[in-house]
């Protein structure tokens, strides 16, 4: 079959869902239903010559609630990587559907990525920054994260550090805000920073640990409740962007 011709057919059963493609998303398959009874511009989706949808798998669900016939292309040589780059483009994944992809591809790095989001309840991004030696803001570990290259350096130890923030539910209502964990994933890293004195602070003086409006923010304001009552040479003193990185 040519790859440049257009087919037409109203059997949405002779296409098939590529492995490892995100999943659809109700709300968008809606929005395409509805503009394509108000003008059906006739796109064609792209499918491989077994039928598995490469780009379109959204348009795909709309006509099928529409009930219109669906044009299509037929195209080779097309993999998932080369299926997530054309969607990123027409509307990007989001990391949700990039886990959930190199989940059901069998990737066990990103099988025990969402295993910890789903048990600690962190986001993706700083689930990575507990589970990698990078840091969160480093844009080559999310390249990595997205090509499928991303790799689990030590899961004991975030494990640790998870259940660490999360034990400062018990004194601080905003121990799960994004800049308060990326705070403290920043001074778990540094190797003066003792869990053990930070969090008898904690208990002690929670009142001294405020909301605040950036990561860097509550690194200053850790700092200064772990230094509360500490003999000056004992005081720590921590750098807002070593750990960043």
């Amino acid at each position: 079959m040519s790859n440049s011709k257009i087919y037409t057919t109203s059997d949405y059963g002779i296409f098939k869902i590529l492995k490892g493609n995100r999943a659809v998303s109700e709300l968008h398959v809606r929005r395409l239903a509805e503009a394509i009874k108000e003008k059906d511009l006739e796109m064609p989706i792209v499918v491989d010559e077994k039928m598995y949808v490469l780009d379109g798998q959204h348009r795909l669900e709309a006509y099928k609630l529409v009930g219109n016939p669906i044009t299509y292309i037929i195209k080779t040589k097309f993999d998932l990587q080369d299926v997530r780059n054309v969607n990123s483009v027409s509307r990007k994944w989001t990391n949700t559907e990039y886990l959930m992809s190199y989940c059901k591809l069998g990737k066990k790095d990103y099988q025990l990525l969402e295993w910890f989001v789903r048990t600690y309840e962190f986001g993706i991004s700083e689930s990575i920054a507990m589970l990698n030696d990078k840091g969160y803001s480093n844009h080559n570990i999310i390249k990595e994260f997205k090509q499928g290259e991303f790799k689990i350096i030590d899961l004991e130890q975030g494990k640790t550090w998870a259940k660490n923030i999360n034990a400062c539910g018990e004194y601080f209502p905003y121990y799960k805000k994004t800049s308060f964990v990326r705070a403290m994933i920043s001074c778990l890293k540094d190797k003066t920073f003792k869990w053990s004195i930070f969090h008898q602070r904690l208990k002690n003086n929670s009142s001294k640990l405020k909301n605040q409006a950036s990561r860097n923010d509550f690194i200053v304001n850790i700092e200064r409740l772990y230094n509360h009552g500490t003999a000056s040479k004992y005081k720590i003193r921590l750098d807002l962007y070593q750990y960043e990185r």
